[in-house]
């Protein structure tokens, strides 16, 4: 269920990976190897290592839209009524 609605969320706010932003994250990535233009390609080879940086990028985009869309509201709660042991 709560992938439908974040996948409702994705398309109807346009919130899917942009290819700039997987290359920051697949570069970003390679730069904690030896050789990173290797690491790069290597992930580029094949679709199913691209497709995890892509998922980072469009968890990220959910994220901040949430954080942009989101408010906040104070409400003082008991400690029981927190815990659910309040009647």
């Amino acid at each position: 269920m709560l992938g439908l609605i974040l996948g409702e969320l994705v398309k109807s706010h346009e919130l899917g990976a942009k290819p700039e932003q997987v290359r920051a994250l697949v570069t970003e990535h390679a730069q904690t190897y030896e050789q990173p233009f290797e690491v790069v390609r290597w992930v580029y080879s094949e679709p199913q290592r691209l497709n995890e940086f892509e998922g980072l990028a469009v968890e990220s985009n959910v994220v901040n839209w949430v954080l942009e869309h989101a408010k906040v509201k104070d409400k003082s709660i008991s400690f029981d009524e927190l815990m659910g042991a309040a009647a």
